[in-house]
């Protein structure tokens, strides 16, 4: 009895977060009014909602190609995701889902996302060797790291301290760099390294 209760939400129906909800595709096929009356049992008899998705279960279309990647923005009200196609999709998680905005500036398949602490920033990791500072309220790409020589996997910006991000590569390497220009001061011999924009400080073993 508990495996059902715990397992019945994947039996409910998906509804496609794009311009045409399932709802509204099925008004006018064959057997419509017993699909919308079977929906409107299954979300009655479902357990209690706790969202404001516009179903239990929505499908976000939008993507043409794998996507490899998603998360949420830290204020929980967005999500992003990207992948194969190059494209960074931005959405909404209430109601119907709407893609609101698609970042664009990676040459080559995008594996990992992931914000800043205060969600000002949105970071990349692309097979087109870079990673990609985006800012999340203009959707606009406001730093390009190099460095690489072959695909970046991952990156992580720091949780707090200096505004830094580390990148992993399939060179063999992990990099630091600031993810916004900034200097750094030696408290032992009082001198400041100047960061440049695009600059990365490579760690290696010993």
């Amino acid at each position: 009895k508990n495996t059902k209760i715990s397992w019945a939400w994947w039996r409910m129906p998906v509804v496609p977060a794009t311009r045409e909800l399932l709802l509204g595709a099925t008004r006018s096929a064959p057997g419509a009014g017993q699909q919308q009356a079977t929906l409107g049992a299954l979300l009655q008899a479902g357990p209690p909602r706790c969202s404001s998705l516009q179903a239990p279960i929505m499908l976000l279309s939008g993507h043409e190609g794998e996507v490899y990647c998603c998360k949420f923005h830290p204020n929980g009200s967005t999500l992003a995701s990207a992948g194969f196609d190059r494209l960074i999709l931005l959405w909404n998680v209430y109601g119907d889902c709407d893609n609101y905005a698609t970042l664009k500036g990676h040459s080559g398949a995008v594996m990992e996302l992931h914000d800043n602490t205060d969600g000002s920033m949105l970071f990349s990791a692309s097979t087109d060797k870079t990673v990609a500072v985006w800012d999340s309220e203009t959707g606009e790409r406001v730093k390009r790291l190099k460095g690489h020589t072959s695909f970046v996997n991952s990156c992580y910006p720091a949780r707090r301290g200096p505004q830094l991000v580390c990148t992993g590569s399939d060179d063999g390497t992990v990099k630091l760099a600031p993810s916004l220009q900034m200097t750094i001061t030696s408290k032992k011999q009082r001198r400041r390294w100047p960061y440049s924009k695009n600059h990365f400080c490579p760690i290696s073993p010993g």
